[in-house]
């Protein structure tokens, strides 16, 4: 069974979907945009490697989402996003399938020389959306002998939100 890797180019997403908006609503987009994104990956049975420019002289850091098949990762130093994600693409073993997200044309033809599936943002929206909706439609099925699903039909309140914050919590 081949593995699938996204590589996303997680500022370029941010700004294509949220046009105008702020700097700092653009950061605090962040980890909603990894949330998202693991249950994408959980859906599809991939994995995520969500690329953000960093600023300043640190070095490049990466960030497991604890629970989900996500990493996210900062560019430091003389790294940019584009070349960190450029190196991924790269180290990846024959066996596993890319995909690139990015509107950036540098980065598109980066992943087409590579031979990689690229999606734009938008098209990462769409399939977002189609997933939402298949899920909406399995929540509301009629069915009354249907098992539930989804962690939050099966603890309470207080006990998801524990768990939310302990997956949250950095190690």
């Amino acid at each position: 069974m081949t593995e699938t890797l996204y590589i996303v180019d997680g500022y370029n997403v941010l700004h294509a979907w949220f046009r105008g908006a702020e700097k700092e609503e653009i950061f605090a987009r962040r980890a909603w945009l990894a949330d998202r994104l693991a249950s994408f990956a959980a859906l599809r049975g991939g994995r995520v490697a969500l690329v953000f420019d960093g600023s300043g002289p640190h070095t490049t850091s990466d960030e497991p989402v604890k629970g989900a098949p996500v990493e996210v990762v900062f560019a430091g130093g003389r790294f940019t996003a584009d070349t960190l994600i450029a190196r991924r693409i790269s180290a990846q073993a024959a066996d596993v399938q890319v995909v690139v997200v990015s509107a950036d044309q540098e980065v598109q033809r980066t992943a087409s020389r590579a031979g990689v599936t690229r999606m734009t943002p938008m098209e990462l929206a769409r399939e977002l959306s189609d997933d939402d909706r298949r899920g909406q439609a399995l929540d509301s099925a009629s069915d009354s002998t249907r098992m539930p699903s989804r962690l939050e039909d099966k603890v309470d309140p207080e006990t998801l939100r524990r768990l939310e914050e302990m997956r949250r919590k950095p190690k």
